[in-house]
């Protein structure tokens, strides 16, 4: 199925990525944009107007009108992969979801990198649940791994003396697949221990890499491509 991403990216001649191969922040809601399209598991291509997104904490269904004004309603078990255009409000979009003091606050050693062209959102399954599309945080380096942001954490904070619900917990938690295993949750506390559970098969990373932190996991993953990836 990636051979069908690649032909078709370069069939468009559009270019995927973020500086330095950083994971890409995650957004809490649905980018407000209404241009994409979704690569079929059969391999078609349907492209043109977002009409709706359904969505219980991860895509289920999606609505494309097609360029002949063919419209389209897609499950998510039916898509492989389902790419949402940049534009100004998704920018916008980033901005505000940073923009307040406690998000500020919450936001150290948060990713930081935003799509250049696209937010991929990918077909997989949480503990073998029905199939959902989950955004994809590391698009332009995802031969072994794929880092998913994850929409069932949730986190409550105090500041000056109210509660405050954080969705999403973006910089503490993910699901990760390695070479398209089943997901594994991965969060601050268990790092360490997960951390040889995906590295462990490459001494490089283990050489280099002494104390394993969360928010260097772009940078672990990096390290496993350049130096082991050719194994699997």
């Amino acid at each position: 199925m990636k051979i069908l991403k690649i032909a078709f990216l370069a069939f468009l001649g559009i270019c995927f990525g973020v500086s330095a191969q950083e994971l890409q922040q995650p957004l809490e809601d649905i980018p407000m944009s209404n241009r994409g399209y979704a690569l079929l598991k059969s391999g078609e291509v349907i492209e043109g107007k977002i009409l709706t997104t359904n969505s219980t904490r991860g895509i289920t269904q999606v609505s494309l009108e097609d360029g002949t004004g063919t419209r389209h309603k897609i499950s998510a078990k039916e898509i492989y992969e389902f790419a949402i255009a940049m534009n100004g409000a998704v920018r916008l979009q980033y901005l505000n979801e940073r923009g307040s003091s406690v998000k500020k606050l919450l936001s150290k050693d948060q990713p930081t990198a935003k799509p250049e062209d696209f937010i991929i959102f990918r077909n997989t399954s949480v503990n073998g649940e029905k199939e959902l599309l989950l955004q994809l945080l590391n698009p332009d380096f995802d031969e072994v791994f794929e880092v998913f942001f994850d929409p069932f954490a949730r986190k409550t904070t105090a500041l000056e003396g109210e509660y405050i619900t954080w969705t999403g917990d973006k910089h503490r938690a993910y699901f990760i697949s390695k070479n398209g295993a089943p997901l594994l949750k991965v969060k601050k506390g268990n790092y360490d221990k997960v951390f040889e559970v995906l590295f462990g098969d490459c001494q490089q990373v283990f050489s280099e890499v002494k104390k394993p932190k969360l928010e260097d996991l772009g940078q672990h993953i990096n390290l496993y491509n350049a130096s082991c990836s050719f194994s699997n």
